[in-house]
């Protein structure tokens, strides 16, 4: 399963940060992660963003809204003490499967066939009159 904020990408490219944001393409390799989830059949789905970087993983705590050169996540509440992304990523992790086991979400099938899905392949037959066992190349 793979899960990422479901992030507002047209406010962000009219910040301070918009060169930035818009060199990145985030909105383009989001599109791109969400087809290849489908192709490989792997879960993927968008999680609110809403402090995500201010709630602590481990307790569920609100720790208060960060500047951006503080990188290190401590609770108050827990004594948890982890890197600032990585708490974000946890709790990001979290709401999704949230959504999963609340059944909020819909897990389309992968009909076969679709936009590069394999479909059915014959077993490739041996002529008749060379078995593969007498093949010379």
């Amino acid at each position: 399963m793979i899960f990422a904020e479901d992030l507002n990408l047209k406010m962000t490219s009219r910040g301070m940060l918009a060169k930035h944001c818009l060199d990145a393409a985030w909105g383009s390799f989001l599109e791109i992660l969400k087809w290849v989830c489908w192709k490989r059949g792997v879960y993927f789905a968008k999680v609110a963003p809403n402090g995500t970087s201010q709630t602590c993983p481990h307790c569920g705590a609100h720790t208060g809204k960060k500047e951006l050169s503080e990188r290190v996540h401590h609770c108050e509440e827990c004594g948890y003490v982890t890197d600032r992304d990585v708490a974000a990523a946890q709790v990001v992790m979290q709401r999704g499967l949230v959504l999963v086991a609340d059944g909020q979400s819909v897990i389309l099938p992968v009909e076969e066939g679709c936009l590069g899905t394999p479909m059915k392949q014959e077993k490739p037959t041996a002529r008749k009159g060379s078995p593969r066992s007498t093949r010379h190349w």
